[in-house]
């Protein structure tokens, strides 16, 4: 609760009871009790500065002294500042304990009202209202002091359940956001990698090419410059598509097998391609993801292998499995999941429903299985 309202509080309940309070006892009352009439219920005022932090004790000190008013005289109940009390159960509902509350709202009124029919001065006189409906009154506005209480207090329940409700989907939201961005960065690494990795690792190789045989440097030049040229279309897509916020599998146009492999052998890697059964037509998602594997596969095996590379498709009802083995000298293999290439490979691949395996018993093996979407056979192809 703020200052002001704090300040509040105790302000406006002391300007409109406390002045008339004191004029009552100190007019009606002789004056050593007068004063100390008075003094308790400043004190009970001043006690609502802990109403907030302390409910229950606020509650308590405010029935103390309301109390020692009446030792002092049986009209303590006449006093407008014994409404206090009112409030103080109030605060002690919504925010304290409910059982304190319920207790010292069946209580008082009884004790209060004992309190005022046995005093003689007050059944003598007969000045005030008659006992039992003095109770009767006192009762009612305990309860409804309470009941009060008790519906402020549901209602602060509900107020903190849905900011808790509210924190919970603001923290989930946070952390979609940060799977999301750590996803988007994956899949941009991922890009980068399947587009630099490839042609740097061929640029290399032709420059080597043109470097140690002269009579091969026009040729490795021009592979060059054409591995740099569709690199740099490959990259502006890929940027087009970091800026743009999606992805657009149908412009990134990968290699196709064919030309993957005669690519490959011009660089000095041996491939030996086999077909088994009717290739299909993928959708762009899967022919995409299918190319990146192949060139991600072949890469490797030019960078790390010894020998030559055995590409085996084989095309079954329902899926495609692309494997391809080759050699590969001591610790260059990437199977051991430390680089970028067979997560890359995986992610991809599992995006379009399949699954990579790993097989390093031997030849270093990567196995893509790839099942169908809505395929259209092409034809047999015959055995490379």
């Amino acid at each position: 609760m703020r200052r002001w309202s704090r300040i509040l509080i105790v302000a406006v309940p002391a300007l409109l009871l406390l002045p008339a309070t004191a004029l009552i006892a100190l007019v009606s009352l002789p004056l050593p009790i007068g004063i100390a009439v008075t003094t308790c219920a400043a004190a009970a005022h001043a006690t609502l500065l802990l109403v907030h932090r302390a409910p229950i004790l606020a509650l308590l000190l405010i029935t103390a002294l309301i109390a020692a008013q009446a030792v002092l005289t049986a009209f303590f109940v006449l006093l407008p500042s014994s409404a206090l009390i009112l409030l103080a159960l109030h605060a002690a509902a919504a925010r304290g304990s409910r059982r304190v509350a319920i207790a010292v709202a069946a209580l008082a009124p009884v004790l209060a009202t004992a309190r005022y029919a046995m005093d003689p001065a007050v059944t003598d006189s007969g000045f005030g209202p008659a006992p039992w409906l003095l109770g009767v009154a006192l009762l009612a506005l305990c309860a409804v002091a309470v009941l009060m209480g008790l519906l402020r207090r549901a209602e602060l329940r509900t107020t903190a359940l849905l900011e808790e409700r509210l924190d919970l989907v603001r923290r989930d939201q946070d952390n979609r956001q940060r799977q999301a961005a750590s996803a988007e960065r994956s899949r941009i690494s991922g890009e980068l990698h399947d587009v630099l990795g490839h042609s740097l690792t061929v640029i290399v190789a032709q420059a080597r090419v043109a470097r140690f045989t002269p009579a091969r440097t026009a040729p490795a030049l021009e592979v060059i410059e054409e591995t740099a040229r569709t690199s740099l279309r490959e990259l502006r897509q890929t940027l087009r598509t970091v800026h743009e916020g999606h992805a657009d599998a149908s412009s990134a146009a990968p290699v196709t097998p064919d030309a993957l492999a005669e690519r490959m052998r011009g660089l000095g890697l041996t491939v030996e391609r086999r077909v088994q059964g009717v290739p299909r037509q993928l959708n762009s998602d899967s022919e995409l993801a299918l190319g990146r594997f192949l060139q991600e596969g072949l890469t490797n095996a030019l960078r790390h292998g010894t020998g030559g590379v055995e590409w085996i498709e084989d095309w079954r009802d329902d899926l495609v499995v692309i494997r391809l083995s080759n050699p590969v000298a001591g610790d260059a293999t990437t199977g051991d999941g430390t680089g970028l290439g067979l997560p890359a490979m995986q992610k991809r691949i599992a995006a379009v429903g399949g699954h990579v395996e790993v097989a390093s018993d031997g030849p270093f093996t990567v196995i893509a299985v790839l099942p169908y979407a809505e395929s259209t056979a092409l034809g047999t192809e015959a055995v490379r």
